[in-house]
């Protein structure tokens, strides 16, 4: 207070009488605070109850929110826990999509659908028994291989992809089905050779159109023909010391018939010295004189 200084500094001011005047000052403040106090009171009261009643909602909030907070920490334990079972879980996906598309192959070249065996067994010799006979060789071959054959470049399965680095001979599948593709081959082949042999007989039979049954019967089913030779010589050999039998009877028959035909055109019918007559006798009725020029031919005598 500059003026209070400058009072101090000069000596005018009286303390005591400053003094007694600040007290009663103070004690009239006094007052009016405790009468302020006193009639503030109530709303006070009102105030420290809701200050206790916010309290206690924000006790309860923070230990919700701590509970929240721990809930929260367990479930990102849980998330990552679930994080590392997806990642676990995909590893696995993949690896069990690699076997299937491994064991699917390999199963393709080893198992004989039911529709193959029914048509190699039951079916008509036509294009479709052709297919499953081309089939049945690639699954006979396959289930053969073994450890020679991977350096093969032949081979239909380089590295033995399909079968895990595993020779399919010595697989247990491969070993199981070896019998029933021999059985089924034995079929196709029992098969193949009685087509081949009625097409012989067909080709034997007289005014047959052997070029037709050339195109349509044996030239269109060459692959069989080579089946027997891979799968049987000896029925080969049968089929074509048949067929070379058939086709010569064939030739000779055609060609002798030819050959008759042949000398027909050559035959001497009349010279420059024949003469061409009819008796004049032979043109007369038996009751008339009269010639009939209806009896009338042209002859060589």
């Amino acid at each position: 207070n500059p003026s209070l200084q400058s009072a101090l500094a000069d000596g005018s001011l009286d303390l005591a009488s400053y003094s007694s005047t600040i007290n009663s000052e103070l004690a009239t403040l006094e007052r009016e605070c405790i009468a302020l106090h006193r009639q503030a009171a109530p709303d006070i009261r009102i105030l420290r109850d809701e200050m206790d009643v916010c309290d206690s909602i924000l006790a309860g909030l923070q230990e919700m929110l701590l509970g929240f907070q721990a809930d929260l920490s367990g479930l990102s334990g849980d998330i990552r826990q679930l994080q590392e079972q997806s990642r676990s879980l995909a590893i696995k996906v993949d690896n069990r999509r690699e076997a299937e598309e491994g064991l699917r192959l390999f199963l393709e070249r080893v198992v004989v659908p039911p529709n193959l065996a029914e048509v190699i067994c039951r079916g008509d010799v036509d294009e479709l028994f052709l297919e499953c006979v081309k089939d049945l060789e690639e699954k006979y071959a396959y289930v053969h291989l073994t450890d020679r054959d991977i350096e093969d470049a032949a081979c239909p399965d380089p590295g033995f992809t399909a079968s895990a680095g595993v020779p399919p001979a010595w697989t247990v599948a491969g070993k199981e089905m070896e019998e029933h593709l021999a059985k089924l081959r034995l079929r196709a082949i029992s098969r193949t050779r009685t087509y081949f042999l009625d097409i012989m007989k067909e080709l034997r039979r007289p005014k047959t159109h052997i070029r037709m049954i050339q195109t349509h019967a044996l030239l269109k089913y060459g692959y069989l023909v080579d089946f027997l030779l891979v799968a049987s010589p000896t029925i080969h050999g049968e089929i074509r010391d048949v067929y070379v039998e058939s086709m010569s009877k064939t030739l000779h028959t055609l060609f002798r018939t030819y050959h008759k035909q042949l000398l027909t055109l050559d035959l001497r019918l009349a010279t420059r010295v024949d003469l061409i007559a009819v008796e004049e006798a032979a043109l007369r009725d038996a009751f008339s004189t009269k010639v009939n020029m209806r009896k009338r031919g042209d002859a060589f005598v």
